[in-house]
C-alpha cells in the first residue's frame, strides 16, 4: 500500500475500528454458537473469554497514552498466546483427521497450521520491541514479519472458505454464518498484524509570514507506531 495513504489519521482509524469490530462480532458469533451447539462448549467458552481479552485490547489501540499502550500490548499478546495454546490441544485431532487421500482433511488442516503461524510471528512481533535493535532494524524486521502474518492469515481465510463452500465441512449453523464467522476472524486478524506497522502520522509543516515551524527529522526516518 502507498505509504502516504497509511500515514493519514482517518485511515489508520478506519484500519483500527474494523480489527476492534471484527474480533467483537467474531466474539459474538463465538457466543451464539456456544449457546445453540452443545459440542465442544466448555472449550469455546473457554475461547470466548480470550477473544474478548483481544477485543478490549483492540478497542486500547485508540488511545494515544503510552500507560494504555502498555496495557494494550500485554492483553494482546497473552490473549493471543493462550488461544495458541488453547488451540495446540486439538493438534492430536486435526493431525487424526488428516489424510491425503481425503482433500477436505488436507485443507483444515493447512487453515489451522496457517493460523497457528500467523499468531505466532504476530506475538514474536511484540516480543521483538524489547530487543536492542536499531530503529530501523526493527521497521524492516517487524514489516518483514507482519506481511509474512497477513499473508499467512490470508492463505487460512482461502482454506476456510474451500473447506466451507467446497466440502460443506464444519458447518456449525450454517454457511453464511460460518463464511461471516470466518471473515471477522480474518479481518482481526490480519489487520493487527497491518496495525503493528503502520507508520507515525506525519506532522503538516505549517508556514506563516512572520513564523517557521518545522521539523528536524528527515522524512525518510519512519519509527514504528507502538500504539497498536
Amino acid at each position: 500500500m502507498n505509504n502516504i495513504i497509511l500515514t493519514n489519521k482517518t485511515v489508520q482509524a478506519v484500519i483500527k475500528w474494523i480489527v476492534a469490530l471484527s474480533f467483537a462480532l467474531f466474539t459474538f458469533n463465538q457466543i451464539i454458537l456456544a449457546i445453540a451447539v452443545e459440542t465442544s462448549r466448555f472449550g469455546r467458552l473457554v475461547g470466548i473469554a480470550f477473544y474478548l481479552m483481544i477485543t478490549v485490547a483492540s478497542f486500547l489501540d485508540f488511545s494515544e497514552k503510552f500507560s494504555v499502550w502498555v496495557v494494550h500490548s500485554v492483553m494482546l499478546v497473552i490473549g493471543l498466546s493462550l488461544l495458541f495454546v488453547t488451540r495446540l490441544l486439538s493438534i492430536g485431532t486435526i493431525f487424526g483427521y488428516l489424510s491425503f487421500d481425503n482433500p477436505v482433511s488436507v485443507f483444515v488442516a493447512a487453515a489451522y497450521i496457517l493460523s497457528q503461524l500467523g499468531s505466532v510471528v504476530i506475538i514474536f512481533g511484540h516480543i521483538m520491541l524489547r530487543s536492542e535493535l536499531t530503529d530501523r532494524q526493527l521497521r524492516t524486521l517487524s514489516v518483514v514479519l507482519m506481511c509474512a502474518a497477513i499473508a499467512l492469515y490470508t492463505l487460512c481465510f482461502i482454506a476456510d472458505c474451500i473447506t466451507l463452500i467446497k466440502y460443506r465441512f464444519n458447518i456449525d449453523l450454517n454457511l453464511k454464518f460460518a463464511l461471516i464467522s470466518r471473515l471477522w476472524f480474518f479481518l482481526g486478524y490480519a489487520g493487527t498484524a497491518l496495525c503493528f506497522i503502520l507508520p507515525a502520522p506525519k506532522k503538516e509543516i505549517e508556514t506563516t509570514e512572520s513564523q517557521f515551524i518545522y521539523s528536524d527529522k528527515e522524512d525518510g526516518d519512519d519509527k514504528i507506531d507502538l500504539v497498536l
